[in-house]
């Protein structure tokens, strides 16, 4: 299933929003791999969504720090948390003999960890954000 942006995911901050947009994007190309999966095709996308995704997380925790958000070391916990996992599972995939269901299971990881993650951690520092001038 892919990915599909809705304003429902919006944390009101257009940059933010963009780079959400953005790891849709690569979660979804991710998906497209599977009914031709390659481990070096796969193992491509996944760089590119680890580097994207580190970009993105640094950019809300300059944010966190900038502002001296109160949430800001729970929130940075699921930002390393993510990481971790992440990177186990490109590991994985690196040594994988059982490709499609590791890919299934990193699909799985992606869109849950994201959507849970836009739709309730990041909506704690909308308001916050929006308040301190950040739109």
């Amino acid at each position: 299933m892919y990915l599909k942006w809705s304003p429902i995911y919006s944390v009101n901050v257009a940059k933010l929003d963009e780079q959400h947009k953005t790891i849709f994007g690569l979660i979804n190309d991710l998906f497209e791999l599977k009914d031709h999966l390659s481990k070096k095709e796969e193992l491509a996308i996944i760089h590119k969504l680890i580097d994207y995704a580190n970009e993105h997380l640094k950019t809300e925790e300059t944010y966190f720090k900038e502002l001296n958000y109160p949430n800001t070391i729970s929130h940075t916990k699921q930002h390393d948390n993510y990481r971790k996992q992440v990177k186990a599972f490109e590991t994985k995939i690196e040594k994988s003999d059982e490709l499609e269901k590791d890919h299934d299971e990193l699909i799985d990881f992606l869109k849950h960890w994201w959507l849970n993650h836009i739709q309730k951690i990041d909506q704690e520092y909308v308001d916050f954000f929006n308040e301190h001038g950040i739109h």
